[in-house]
């Protein structure tokens, strides 16, 4: 195992090659099988919330089936099976109106692509090359404005082409779909002369889910239009939710009875969809691995496998498997532990007890995943003892005596804590969904606490070294906790 120290985990995409921490491989590699021998044209969706790793593996689907070449040189010399287009939509879409930004990415493709055909076939663009970029700027946007205003959904495509048939005959939409396929195909037949046989394109595009869902969805319905070409596969990197979103100018919002619209759509567009494995990430080895990086963990604490295990099943009720998710966790607890090793009393091996450690590592999770649960912690740290005095602090509703029995017969909620704890989850709906998982975290937590301690005294004494990395609004009177040694110097030292 590393033993490299850092202070920061940094949150970039995985890059190709980089050691699988979650272990997916196995998705990947099937989808790379899958994609080497699909019939074109096929798009495919990589689905998955906004961190879950869909550029990291992008990027690995890039490099297996793609290949990477940051010259002329290296391309003239490519190996792989398929050329690669990347497009990042977010940037294209940086300080540009709706419009602009779908003229960048088009232009941005097409450019890609004849770029590609220059280096390897430089022929091929002397013929054709006129012909699509004379398409021009004023036509492109004259096409993105109506893709922009018309009504989205099957007759996109012929406004569009209406519009441009009338400005010139040949300048359509359709004429620049068609001359692509020609390059395309000629380029791949150049390949096959020369003994480097070609598979197409594949086109990567990314971080759809960055820019409004609006113009994600008209991106969307642009490339079909233009690029459901012959020998090209596009790998989009865009949820479902985004493209229901998209939608609800046209559809209202998603219902039952109109969910088969929005599905019509996005089956119109997707052929394939592949939503990210999260559930099934093995987050272990990357929580030890960095754990152990940002000194959190001893080298034999890291070995460990009953501590790995009660760290795994903290993460696994609070902060989830969402890789971004996790990198901000590693991040919160290595700056939490520089802190601590500041203290001049730490000398002491108590800080590195596993319950101390394990305890201190559950209290940021729910910081993190669970703020108001966090902040009803710092009210009143002993929860176990929490009653109606907090719920009337909080201003929680009064369960009915048929919901109280109800909750007795649920092992999270059989106790009055627990359904203190229950009313508190329902202010949120985020909260209310995941509430078994807390009650089950808190459960947990209590089994930390070595015989003969306080529950509250030393829940309260553990916040105080996490309370520098809660985020609240200070818009509104904070709740103070009790000031230990360690705040107290450090704000001493900052002042």
């Amino acid at each position: 195992m590393s033993t490299k120290t850092t202070t920061s985990i940094v949150d970039v995409p995985k890059k190709a090659g980089d050691e699988d921490l979650f272990g997916i491989d196995k998705y990947k590699n099937g989808l790379i099988r899958f994609i080497s021998n699909s019939d074109t044209p096929i798009t495919i969706a990589i689905q998955g919330e906004w961190g879950s790793g869909k550029t990291s593996l992008m990027n690995s689907l890039q490099d297996k089936l793609c290949g990477g070449y940051s010259s002329n040189e290296q391309l003239k010399e490519h190996e792989h099976n398929f050329y690669g287009v990347w497009i990042n939509t977010w940037q294209y879409s940086l300080m540009k109106s709706e419009a602009e930004t779908l003229v960048s990415i088009v232009s941005g493709l097409s450019t890609k692509i004849l770029e590609i055909i220059n280096v390897r076939h430089k022929s091929s663009v002397q013929k054709l090359g006129k012909a699509v970029f004379g398409f021009g700027s004023k036509i492109l946007k004259k096409a993105a404005s109506v893709a922009a205003e018309h009504t989205i959904g099957e007759g996109a495509g012929e406004a569009i082409d209406s519009l441009l048939e009338k400005e010139a005959e040949h300048q359509t939409i359709k004429h620049l779909r068609d001359e692509l396929q020609i390059a395309i195909n000629d380029s791949l037949e150049n390949d096959k002369k020369i003994g480097q046989e070609k598979k197409g394109f594949i086109f990567f595009i990314d971080d759809l889910d960055r820019i409004d869902p609006a113009i994600a969805v008209q991106i969307l319905e642009l490339l079909k239009n233009i690029f459901d070409l012959n020998n090209c596969i596009f790998v989009l990197a865009i949820d479902y939710d985004v493209v229901v979103k998209g939608l609800k100018p046209k559809f209202g919002e998603l219902t039952d009875k109109n969910e088969r619209e929005f599905r019509s759509f996005f089956d119109k567009i997707i052929q394939m969809p592949f939503s990210m494995p999260v559930a099934s990430y093995s987050i272990d080895k990357f929580l030890i691995e960095n754990l152990l990086k940002i000194r959190y963990l001893s080298d034999a604490q890291s070995k460990d496998m009953a501590l790995s295990e009660k760290i795994s099943m903290i993460c696994n009720l609070s902060v989830g498997n969402n890789p971004r998710s996790l990198k901000r966790l590693m991040n919160t607890i290595s700056l939490i532990t520089i802190i601590n090793e500041e203290h001049e009393n730490d000398s002491s091996d108590s800080k590195n007890e596993n319950s101390t450690l394990l305890i201190n590592f559950a209290l940021i999770c729910i910081q993190i995943s669970y703020p108001l649960i966090y902040k009803c912690l710092c009210i009143e740290s002993d929860y176990k003892s929490w009653n109606e005095d907090l719920a009337n602090k909080l201003k929680l509703r009064e369960l009915s005596a048929h919901e109280i029995e109800k909750l007795k017969l649920s092992e999270e909620f059989d106790e009055l804590w627990e359904q203190i704890l229950f009313r508190i989850c329902e202010k949120d709906t985020y909260l209310s969904n995941r509430a078994s998982q807390i009650s089950q975290l808190l459960n947990l937590i209590a089994t930390y606490i070595t015989d003969g301690a306080n529950l509250g005294e030393v829940i309260e004494e553990i916040l105080e070294l996490s309370a520098v990395t809660d985020i609240q609004a200070f818009d509104k009177p904070q709740q103070a906790i009790n000031k230990g040694v360690v705040l107290k110097n450090v704000g001493d030292a900052l002042i």
